[in-house]
């Protein structure tokens, strides 16, 4: 018998690629705008903050754990409606609209705006 899986579609208006600092900014802000966003966070949850102990150059803060600051952030975004889905984006379509990003789950997302935070990672 062959099996019929169908791979899910995951609509959104605004798709975000990555969950460190600046993926978490767009989560808050675009939820704030009521744009109902989906964060996919990549293949290192939280960035490259999850791997450094003491920051100490985050404004509001003379010195703060990373892997604290990142959990706080994503708890921040989650909090004002953000969607974060534990997934890693492979590969994006940008030459049609709405835009298609392939997943490793193999979810599907199609989506108006993607904002690509995909960071940095230290040499």
């Amino acid at each position: 018998t062959g099996d019929c899986h169908m791979a899910e579609t995951k609509r959104t208006k605004v798709l975000i690629i990555g969950s460190g600092p600046a993926g978490y900014t767009a989560g808050v802000y675009a939820s704030r705008a009521m744009l109902n966003p989906v964060l996919v966070q990549g293949i290192e949850p939280g960035g490259q903050l999850t791997t450094t102990t003491e920051v100490e150059n985050w404004p509001g803060d003379t010195e703060v754990q990373g892997p604290d600051l990142m959990i706080r952030m994503q708890d921040h975004a989650k909090a004002m409606g953000c969607e974060i889905i534990g997934d890693i984006i492979t590969s994006v379509d940008f030459s049609n609209r709405p835009f298609v990003a392939q997943s490793d789950s193999g979810t599907e997302y199609v989506a108006d705006a993607i904002i690509l935070a995909t960071g940095a990672r230290a040499k």
